[in-house]
């Protein structure tokens, strides 16, 4: 059997197509070539070794088969692929294909490729001692334990198949692709009508402050990517509900500008999206906004 992608999805066929024909080699491994009359970017051990431009290769001796789409032109698919090892490859798509069976998140060319993509650079940085702190790390596990869990498992994938003991943090960031994966499929209008109400809430956030925020400080990272995630969950209508009371009222004495304010954000995301939001997800609201309010390095005084 030959893995190859079919309208952007990670299937299974067998080798019942024409030759491909091949008409660059990218390495010992990789070859872009013609396959069923489209460019296509082929994987497979020693593919690429000793063939040349016109050569026609059995679709059975093909691992990988990658095709371009609307979201990754041929340029790009071999400007991808053409670095990264086989091995990489094969371990993503066997982590995608567990993300998909544990959480339903289709296992596409879209999520494998960035995720060979980390996985490669975070074996490197592991092997020569170098730790990378993921600031939403707190949040994130707090957020989507089910996809930390699965980013779990992938961190034992890497040591059972590569033998490299990955820091902790890394399932963190393994979540992250599949909370991002389970996001982007929504399409584009989403997302512009999500970036469009990002900054409407920023600005209402600064207007009830007083301030200017500055998108581009730590705070207002952490806030934004907070949205992000909440809109997934609206979407997926997995709010945050689980919280103890006592701990949404220390928030609201300890912060009762930032709460009204919260208030605020709220009513526009209800108005915007359609869906209430739990007591929980506001009091994550009003903790982001009290950290904006409180970042000096964040905001500045409107005078």
């Amino acid at each position: 059997m030959a893995s190859k992608i079919e309208k952007g999805r990670a299937v299974t066929t067998h080798a019942t197509q024409r030759q491909l024909v091949v008409r660059r080699v990218l390495n010992n491994n990789t070859v872009f070539g013609e396959l069923d009359g489209a460019g296509v970017v082929a994987m497979g051990r020693g593919l690429g070794h000793g063939r040349r431009p016109g050569d026609r290769i059995d679709p059975g001796l093909l691992d990988q088969v990658f095709r371009p789409d609307a979201a990754t032109s041929a340029e790009r698919l071999v400007a991808m692929l053409a670095d990264l090892p086989l091995e990489m490859v094969r371990l993503a798509g066997d982590f995608a294909a567990l993300a998909e069976e544990r959480l339903k998140v289709p296992s596409t060319q879209a999520i494998i490729l960035p995720l060979a993509d980390h996985l490669t650079f975070a074996i490197e940085r592991t092997r020569e001692g170098i730790v990378v702190e993921y600031p939403l790390r707190w949040e994130v596990r707090q957020l989507y334990p089910e996809e930390v869990a699965v980013g779990e498992l992938g961190v034992a994938l890497v040591r059972h198949r590569i033998g490299v003991e990955l820091p902790p943090d890394e399932a963190v960031a393994l979540a992250m692709h599949l909370v991002n994966a389970q996001f982007d499929r929504q399409g584009l209008t989403r997302t512009v009508r999500m970036t469009g109400l990002i900054n409407r809430v920023l600005d209402l956030i600064g207007t009830a402050l007083g301030v200017a925020i500055d998108r581009d400080s730590m705070s207002a990272t952490r806030f934004v990517t907070h949205l992000r995630y909440l809109f997934v969950r609206l979407d997926q209508h997995r709010q945050i509900n689980s919280l103890a009371s006592p701990l949404a009222v220390a928030v609201r004495v300890n912060h009762p500008d930032a709460h009204v304010v919260a208030r605020r954000v709220q009513d526009l995301i209800e108005f915007e999206v359609g869906d209430r939001l739990t007591e929980d997800e506001l009091l994550y609201l009003t903790l982001h906004i009290a950290r904006l309010a409180s970042d000096d390095r964040g905001v500045t005084p409107v005078v």
